[in-house]
């Protein structure tokens, strides 16, 4: 997994899936790191958040930092954490 520094310079750009389905996240999330990005976010007010951020994580983790955003509580940063988020 690159470090955000080395993510963000690789990439300046940072994809938000914002109201994406986790059956939508794995199609999508190929298409942005074939297309060379390195920080994806699924904001957690998306559809089953944990599931997608897990989802790509396993599948995309060594090539792109997933995390969440619109993490409203300490319990929320957990429960990405949990589901592999950074």
């Amino acid at each position: 997994m690159p470090t955000f520094d080395d993510a963000l310079r690789a990439c300046p750009l940072i994809a938000i899936l914002r109201g994406v389905r986790p059956d939508e996240v794995l199609e999508i999330g190929a298409a942005l790191v074939d297309a060379g990005f390195t920080i994806i976010e699924v904001p957690m007010n998306s559809p089953e958040p944990l599931r997608s951020i897990r989802l790509l994580q396993d599948r995309f983790g060594r090539q792109a930092l997933i995390g969440a955003g619109t993490v409203l509580s300490e319990a929320a940063v957990a429960q990405v954490a949990d589901a592999g988020g950074g």
